[in-house]
């Protein structure tokens, strides 16, 4: 709802001060009375936000959830839209069962751990807590070190499937949880930084900017995943010759991704021509090799097919990130 509002002039035409009358419904919704404190905070666009709820930024969030019902999309849910405190509830005694599911669950996000454990007349609830502050591990660092873990997951699945190293592969794909815990907690400070302002004042992080780390944070986890896809195939080594035509594609995709997510945190137009070229390149290469798969008749078709397309995939994604950086004057 838009509502105008024409601004008032204290003091006469000679006056220090403007007033601006909220409208009456808001500050019934809000709760708010004679006395209070809002915060008036202005955006980078000039627009000013009226935050009625920042004086509580500092108070946990908690809410309640039922052990019984889908317990794993309720915690992952809870924990992404930025609870502090989330009450595990039961109207029966908590089975042994029950608490290592919990504990399976939780094990999924960063610093999420079981506080307390009650038991009162309406039933048993445990208590679960997430320790981390977003001043001590900033957005912008867990991003950096997903985007390594990623980085290194990539190079490492390369050689998995190049030299049949099926331990290799099967560290990769360990890996990718710790992928997936830094993703889910980078989510949920970001969407902190968009619904509180203070949250987004303390992060330095616009919500503008938030929205664009957003993306390149699920890029990064996509890449994961299809590093895991690629160290999956690790079976049979493939020949010699398809080798030779994957190391090179292989390389600009590093280069590309390095390039990509060096250029989110400081901009650099160069690198971003670069990595745009990049991808031209690289289409034009897959283009080449997977004539030359088809065209053979001995190997595993199907399985470089996977390899080639999934690197297409990657270096698409790290194109997509670069698209997201924005001089920052």
């Amino acid at each position: 709802m838009v509502t105008y509002r024409k601004l008032q002039q204290t003091g006469g035409d000679e006056g220090s001060s403007f007033l601006v009358i909220l409208p009456k419904d808001w500050v019934l919704r809000q709760k708010l009375g004679k006395g209070d404190t809002v915060v008036v905070a202005e955006r980078e666009d000039g627009c000013l936000i009226v935050d009625p709820r920042l004086p509580k930024a500092g108070e946990p969030r908690t809410t309640t959830v039922q052990i019984e019902a889908n317990l794993r999309w309720e915690i992952t849910s809870k924990y992404l839209l930025g609870f502090d405190e989330i009450r595990v509830a039961s109207g029966e005694p908590i089975t042994t069962d029950q608490r290592l599911e919990l504990k399976k669950i939780i094990s999924r996000f960063v610093a999420l751990e079981i506080t307390d454990e009650i038991t009162h007349d309406d039933g048993h609830e445990i208590v679960v807590r997430c320790l981390v502050d977003p001043s001590t591990l900033p957005v912008r660092k867990a991003m950096k070190r997903m985007n390594l873990i990623a980085s290194r997951m990539l190079n490492d699945a390369l050689t998995a499937y190049f030299e049949g190293a099926k331990d290799l592969a099967e560290d990769v794909i360990q890996r990718d949880e710790e992928v997936d815990r830094l993703f889910f907690l980078i989510v949920r400070e970001l969407r902190s930084a968009i619904q509180y302002p203070r949250m987004s004042e303390i992060m330095s992080i616009a919500p503008v900017e938030a929205l664009d780390l957003r993306l390149a944070a699920q890029y990064i986890e996509r890449i994961a995943d299809l590093s895991v896809d690629i160290a999956g195939r690790t079976d049979k080594a493939p020949t010699v010759s398809f080798i030779k035509r994957m190391e090179s594609i292989a390389d600009k995709v590093k280069e590309m991704l390095s390039k990509s997510v060096e250029n989110l945190f400081k901009f650099d137009s160069e690198k971003v021509v670069s990595v745009i070229t990049a991808e031209r390149e690289l289409i034009d290469d897959i283009g080449k090799t997977r004539q030359y798969v088809l065209s053979k008749s001995n190997g595993e078709p199907h399985t470089e097919l996977f390899v080639i397309d999934s690197l297409l995939r990657i270096g698409e994604a790290a194109k997509d990130i670069v698209d997201l950086a924005l001089p920052q004057s």
